[in-house]
């Protein structure tokens, strides 16, 4: 009881305006630094507290702010409780009011300590602006690079246009006096053979094969300018047997004279675009045709399989992700050095002299345009047994890879150039 009452000023002690000798001078000092002082401790943690209830978003260090707000009260409070000692003395009310104020600014420092680091690491205005600034270079930097990578896809664009421009007139303009040299040299050949010696017909030989080899390599190029024109771009489910099918009628003379043998069972319907796998199969099929070894009858096994998952190719550099189907066409033959599986998809790049096989060196660079056109990836294995071709399709086929199919373009244009 007695504690109660000298916390409302009931013991007997001497109120604080009698130490001012209650000179009004001397007290109203006092009161009203003390009242301003209060009021402006109380505004602190008001504003403190509607700064946080209007924020949009959470400050995740909004507990120290609380923390802080109660410590200014508990200040403000200090003062308010000063202004009434002058006239009533509540000295244990006031020394329980500084021991809770003590206590909440002890913890409020306690729990500041921590932040330090973090608050050190906040970046000022004047760092904050440079970061803006340079942010706003690099949005103007990349996006000059748009309009420069726009300008430059135009550009490849019509490169590519100009390159299918270059091989109609290829194919019509230059098969025509190929035509008329092959043409005259085999009636020359036909009339006036007893007139000719054997130096000068075997030069006349040498003139029709350059002129057939020759309309051959325009017939390749312009095979290859033609893979993913836009009038082509059929993509249909279709059954792959019919496909390999014709394929196989296209190279129906070449497998009798050989004897081939081409074997595949069950083959599934897939998404493409027919037309052009037709040619990649030809291609292939061909060359496992092509090169054999010496008196071994050609062997060629076609077979598919269905996957899903992350897969990389033999030397580990390839990885697809999803359902995709892999084409395998195996043959018999002379096999493929390891140093040259890659090289060969190269346009006109030949591993062997026109003397013991023919041909232009393009059939693969046109497989791969294909594969690229399709979304997937051709790339060969070879061992004791003979050479592998592995084509990997998606199952559901993207938009057209232009990216690669101009690649290979512009490739065919600085070879041409």
């Amino acid at each position: 009881m007695s504690i109660l009452l000298d916390a409302v000023g009931a013991s007997g002690l001497l109120p604080h305006g009698v130490c001012f000798q209650l000179r009004p001078d001397l007290i109203w000092l006092h009161v009203v630094s003390d009242a301003i002082i209060a009021v402006a401790y109380l505004m602190i943690p008001a504003t403190l507290l509607w700064f946080i209830r209007k924020r949009r978003t959470p400050l995740s260090l909004g507990w120290v702010l609380v923390l802080f707000a109660a410590f200014i009260v508990l200040c403000g409070l200090s003062h308010i409780l000063g202004i009434i000692t002058v006239w009533k003395p509540i000295y244990y009310l006031q020394g329980i009011e500084k021991a809770l104020t003590a206590a909440v600014s002890l913890a409020t420092a306690i729990a500041i300590i921590p932040l330090v680091p973090k608050l050190l690491a906040m970046r000022s205005p004047e760092e904050l602006a440079e970061a803006n600034q340079r942010l706003r270079e690099e949005v103007a930097t990349r996006e000059q690079a748009e309009r420069e990578l726009k300008h430059s896809l135009e550009e490849l664009n019509r490169a590519v246009k100009e390159l299918e421009q270059f091989a109609y007139i290829t194919s019509h303009d230059l098969q025509a006096p190929l035509r008329t040299i092959s043409g005259f040299s085999q009636l020359l050949t036909r009339r006036h053979r007893d007139k000719l010696d054997g130096d000068a017909l075997e030069f006349l030989d040498y003139i029709d094969k350059g002129a057939r080899q020759m309309q051959l390599l325009i017939q390749d190029l312009l095979a290859l300018s033609r893979v993913g024109r836009a009038e082509d771009a059929r993509f249909e489910r279709k059954p792959l047997a019919d496909s390999v099918t014709r394929a196989i009628k296209a190279l129906q003379s070449a497998i009798n004279r050989s004897g081939a043998e081409i074997v595949f069972g069950a083959l599934p319907e897939i998404e493409a675009n027919h037309g052009l796998l037709v040619q990649l199969l030809q291609n292939l099929i061909g060359n496992a045709i092509k090169f054999q070894r010496p008196d071994v009858r050609p062997r060629v096994t076609l077979t598919i399989e269905r996957q899903t998952g992350v897969i990389t190719d033999a030397a580990g550099n390839l990885a697809d992700a999803g359902d995709h189907w892999e084409l395998v066409v195996a043959d018999n033959g002379i096999g493929i050095a390891q140093e040259h599986l890659e090289s060969i998809f190269a346009i006109f790049r030949k591993l062997h002299s026109p003397e013991e096989y023919d041909g232009t060196g393009i059939g693969l660079a046109i497989c791969r345009k294909i594969a690229a056109y399709h979304g997937g990836h051709i790339w060969a294995t070879s061992d004791e047994t003979g050479t592998q071709f592995h084509l990997r399709l998606p199952v559901s086929i993207p938009q057209p890879r232009l990216a690669a199919e101009t690649g290979a373009a512009l490739r065919t244009v600085a070879v041409l150039r």
